[in-house]
Order: C-alpha cells, then sequence, then structure tokens
C-alpha cells in the first residue's frame, strides 16, 4: 500500500496509506453553503468557488467507499430553538445580511442553517449512505461540542483525509483541532473550497510550512493514485478515547455603562466589560524568540517576532495597571515527551533534543521560559500547551471561565499559527476575539497578513483585529 505524493511530505508520515486506518471526512457539504438560494448564496457570494470541489469530491468518495475507508460528512447548523448559537454568533451573521436575516431567519430554503430545514441538508450530489457517519456541528471545527473525536478513536482510524467548504474556516479549523489531537491529516487541494480565491489559496500554504506545521496537502488526482490501486478493505475495530467535557457559555451583560469600545476595531467596533476581558500571551518564549533557541535552529529570522514585543510589553503593563486578567501560554511537553503525538514528532524531530538553551520545547528549560520582557506574575495565569491551540488538553478554558472572562485580546506568537489556532479554538467557544495587529508577528510577514485578513472576512467569523494605540485608547477612556 503506497503513500500519496503530498506536500511537504509523502503522506501518512507513517507509512503507507490503510484504509481501516483512514477516514474520508466531508466538511459541510450542504445546500446553504454550496446550493442555490442557501446561505451562502444570499450573501452574494459566487456559489461557483463552493461547488467547484463537488466533482473532486465525489470520485473520491467513490473510492473510498470501494477501498474501505471511513466515511464521515458534517453539517453546521443549530438547534431550531438556537440554544446552541452563542450571541456573538448570531450577531455576525446579521451584519453579513445587513443588520437582519442570518442564521435562524426564513430563507430560500428554510430557516438559515437550521437542522432539520432543506438548507442545512448536505447536496445531493454527495448524500452518504446510510451506514456512513454524519456529525452535527454548532461551530466551524468539527471536533468541538461533537463526538467526531470519539468515533475515531473507536473505530482506530488515525489517518484523515479532508476536504469540503470553507477551506480558510471549517476545513481549516478542523484540520488544526486534528492535528492537535494526533490525527494524520491531509487537505484535499481541489476538494476544498472558499468564498475568497486568496484565502483558499493562502489556507493550502500555510498547511505546508514548517514542514507542515498542521499536515499536508494533495489533489484528488494523487489521492485516487493511491486509492484507486487497493483492493476492498473493511474497517476495523479499536478501543475509546475519553472525551473531555463541554462547558456552555456564559455570555457578558450588555449595555452596562463601564461597557468599553474599540471603535477603530476591524471589521467593526469592539466592545466590553473590563471585568469580563482577559489579555491574552500567546507563546512569547525564547525557544521563538531567541536567536540560540528553536526557531533559529530552523533557519527563521528571529528578529521579525521581536517586532510585536514592544507593542505585548505596553498592553501587559496596562492590563495589570488595572489589576485585568492576565493569561500566558507557552507551548511545551513534559520532560519525558510522553504528550508528544508520534506525527508531531515526526514533522518536528528537534522536540525534546539538546539546543543551546536546553531541550527543545521542554517545561523547565531556558529556551521554553518566557522572554525577559515579558515575564508572567505569580498571579497570572499560566498555561504549558503540548499543540498549537491553547484550548487542546489545558485548563485555560476553566481559569477563563472561573475569572469571569467572555473576551479576549491576544497577542503573540507565531501570527498563523498558535495565535490564530488558539483565537479559532476561542471563537469555537464563544469568546470574543481580537487579535492586536502589531502585537503579533510571524517569521513570514505573508502569512500574518493573510491571517489577519481571514479573521475579519465574512463579517469577523473568527473576530477582530485591531492595533495596539485603539486598544490602550479604550482601556484609558
Amino acid at each position: 500500500m503506497p503513500q500519496i505524493e503530498a506536500k511537504p511530505y509523502a503522506f501518512p508520515y507513517d507509512g503507507d496509506l490503510d484504509p481501516a486506518k483512514t477516514a474520508l471526512i466531508l466538511i459541510d457539504m450542504q445546500v446553504d453553503f454550496c446550493g442555490h438560494g442557501g446561505y451562502v448564496d444570499q450573501m452574494g457570494y459566487d456559489i461557483n468557488a463552493t461547488r467547484a470541489p463537488i466533482e473532486p469530491l465525489q470520485r473520491i468518495l467513490k473510492a473510498a467507499r470501494r477501498t474501505g475507508c471511513r466515511v464521515i460528512h458534517t453539517r453546521e447548523g443549530h438547534r431550531p430553538s438556537l440554544a446552541d448559537l452563542p450571541q456573538n454568533k448570531r450577531w455576525r451573521s446579521a451584519q453579513i445580511c445587513g443588520g437582519s436575516g442570518g442564521i435562524g431567519t426564513p430563507g430560500p430554503c428554510g430557516r438559515v442553517l437550521v437542522r432539520g430545514e432543506p438548507g442545512w441538508d448536505l447536496i445531493p450530489e454527495l448524500l452518504p449512505l446510510p451506514h456512513e457517519d454524519i456529525i452535527d456541528k454548532c461551530g466551524k471545527g468539527s471536533f468541538h461540542a461533537t463526538d467526531l473525536e470519539m468515533l475515531l478513536r473507536t473505530t482506530g482510524t488515525t489517518t484523515l483525509l479532508l476536504g469540503g467548504i470553507t477551506t480558510d474556516v471549517c476545513v481549516h479549523t478542523t484540520m488544526r483541532e486534528g492535528n492537535d489531537r494526533g490525527f494524520e491529516c491531509c487537505l484535499i487541494t481541489d476538494g476544498t473550497g472558499a468564498t475568497d480565491p486568496g484565502n483558499h489559496q493562502a489556507a493550502h500554504k500555510m498547511v505546508t510550512m514548517q514542514h507542515g506545521v498542521f499536515g499536508c496537502i494533495a489533489s484528488s488526482n494523487a489521492i485516487l493514485k493511491v486509492l484507486d490501486a487497493l483492493p476492498t478493505n473493511p474497517m476495523k475495530g479499536a478501543p475509546a478515547w475519553p472525551q473531555r467535557p463541554f462547558r456552555p457559555l456564559v455570555l457578558a451583560p450588555q449595555g452596562n455603562l463601564l461597557t468599553k469600545t474599540i471603535a477603530e476595531a476591524k471589521p467593526f467596533p469592539y466592545s466590553f466589560l473590563p471585568t469580563s476581558v482577559a489579555l491574552l500571551m500567546v507563546d512569547w518564549q525564547n525557544d521563538f524568540l531567541d536567536p540560540r533557541g528553536f526557531g533559529a535552529s530552523l533557519g527563521n529570522d528571529v528578529t521579525s517576532l521581536r517586532q510585536g514585543v514592544q507593542n505585548a510589553k505596553r498592553l501587559l503593563e496596562l492590563f495589570r495597571s488595572k489589576g485585568l486578567t492576565v493569561a500566558h501560554t507557552l507551548e511545551a511537553h513534559s520532560k519525558d515527551l510522553s504528550d508528544v503525538h508520534p506525527a508531531k514528532k515526526r514533522r518536528c524531530p528537534k522536540i525534546g533534543e539538546k539546543g543551546e538553551l536546553g531541550r527543545v520545547l521542554v517545561k523547565g528549560e531556558a529556551g521554553n521560559a518566557i522572554i525577559d520582557e515579558l515575564q508572567p506574575r505569580d498571579s497570572e495565569i499560566i498555561i504549558h500547551k503540548p499543540g498549537k491551540g491553547a484550548f487542546y488538553a489545558t485548563s485555560l478554558e476553566t481559569q477563563l471561565r472561573a475569572a469571569g472572562c467572555t473576551h479576549l485580546i491576544m497577542t503573540g506568537v507565531t501570527t498563523e499559527v498558535c495565535v490564530q489556532s488558539t483565537a479559532r479554538e476561542a471563537n469555537d467557544r464563544g469568546f470574543e476575539v481580537l487579535v492586536v495587529s502589531d502585537a503579533t508577528e510571524s517569521y513570514i510577514p505573508a502569512f500574518k497578513e493573510a491571517t489577519l485578513a481571514m479573521i475579519v472576512s465574512q463579517g469577523g467569523i473568527v473576530g477582530w483585529t485591531a492595533e495596539t494605540g485603539a486598544v490602550v485608547k479604550a482601556l484609558a477612556s
């Protein structure tokens, strides 16, 4: 069983493709996203872009079924009561549609993105077979508040082929979630589509950086070349993994006289209560910013990351002066590396190895410490995370909820990897997220700009952006 010719490495990384361990996940191929009269059509986007993946996915679906790969379909949608629709998502949806309409309102295909309505259902070209699982999700990511991980663990699935729409939103969020959980992920380039061509291409390229920071990408033809050479191979079962509990959102009260507003935020003003906001400082650690550290050892110019340090420091000092919640995160692993997924170790073999600043990305080492300018205080939240996102396998959500935080103002590095993954995870959990554009940096400036564009696209699909000065002005007012 051969490997798939993919970028930046042959897929899967650990050997030949095994259909018994592989799932094809078709993400949100729904009428509301790629059908006439659906939600995307109503927003005025060209649905030819979101319909482009249909034919490649039809061919891959046929081959996957024949070879015995598990097939899973996802649908984004909400209960008829809209009880699982966060208020921030409801509000953004209405703004996209001119201030009225949006999720839950009647349209040509029934109530928009409501379960059971014609627009919410999967398109006829890619209907599931009776035995194929369907994941109904209320967020962008397919793992958040669903049993997807449980299904994959129970069936012994370790390898994921990801197709669907949109590339830069639901597909990318799902891939990031899957990667952080240790699944080996491959995004199907022509089996994905987006409303914006630039975001579509940038989302593909982001996957390939750092030797496949989230996995790899491959065309449908490259995947079919392997699948077509395989015989039928039924799925095999495996023991289940336990699930982490989902904690519901508690929204901040509206209309409070103490509400602060960042008028200059994009795509529209960002309002919050100081008692409900936290400053999240993502991965300002020596491993990434020190010229002797891990990031520099990969050939990166660390001076690019240091451009955001002074603005991050300015915000940190302001939050401290006002007694507001501050949280710091570090990408860090245990000394025995037991929390390093094999896929991550394969892509990043330097983890745990001895460097100039100690063992790379290991807790307690000099390289894993936060830089001197942004050292945390004992009273502040400190999160050690094994993945790119700060919510996966950590207590961050618990601590933020305990502090009464519903809004996050984020700084950190790198913009397109850990900052963006954390922002996406926070958004799916109902937090109102603002990324401070000049207090986050990337080794690759184009990726920073693409990430900031993705966050605010479609009426703030992930959240907001603003510059440091605007945040300071709002808090100081």
